[in-house]
């Protein structure tokens, strides 16, 4: 019996000690490593933003309850978003609005402020020329701005997905 207690104990010391270390990080700790996680993403282009709310120009803001998002890859970005706005030239059908695959052109990340940087491009998806303007901040928060050459502008929230 006193053999099998000395085994017992040590183990239950030991999964106490990890339960009690089970704390976490502290807000601080949580806030620094989650900006350096949208820092590392911007650094390498390679991240993706959900977005949960559109706001077109002159129009309501309104809540997107589908999986609406902007996928950046090196020089590739993958715009799937909803388009709600006035269009002036469209080809027959309505075209590929804001859904589409394409190569970026003059990617630039710009570190505004100690929360904020600025990322902007601009992509052909062969119907129009699309330049996007997106404010990241380092709690993984964006806004989307989009402006088309033959569309009204618009812009989305969203978050950054790990």
């Amino acid at each position: 019996m006193r053999k099998l207690l000395l085994v017992i104990v040590p183990c239950l010391m030991v999964l106490l000690a990890a339960c009690g270390t089970g704390k976490g990080l502290t807000r601080a700790e949580r806030e620094a490593q989650l900006a350096q996680q949208v820092e590392s993403a911007l650094e390498n282009a390679s991240y993706t933003i959900a977005v949960d709310w559109m706001k077109p120009l002159g129009g309501m803001p309104r809540h997107v309850s589908s999986d609406y998002e902007l996928k950046i890859n090196g020089d590739q970005v993958d715009s799937y978003l909803p388009y709600v706005g006035e269009a002036y030239r469209l080809p027959y059908g309505g075209g590929k609005g804001l859904n589409f695959k394409g190569k970026m052109m003059n990617y630039k990340v710009t570190r505004t402020t100690s929360n904020r940087y600025l990322i902007e491009f601009d992509v052909n998806n062969d119907e129009e020329v699309y330049h996007y303007r997106i404010d990241m901040f380092t709690n993984g928060k964006a806004i989307i701005d989009i402006i088309g050459n033959d569309r009204d502008a618009i812009s989305f929230d969203g978050e950054m997905i790990f």
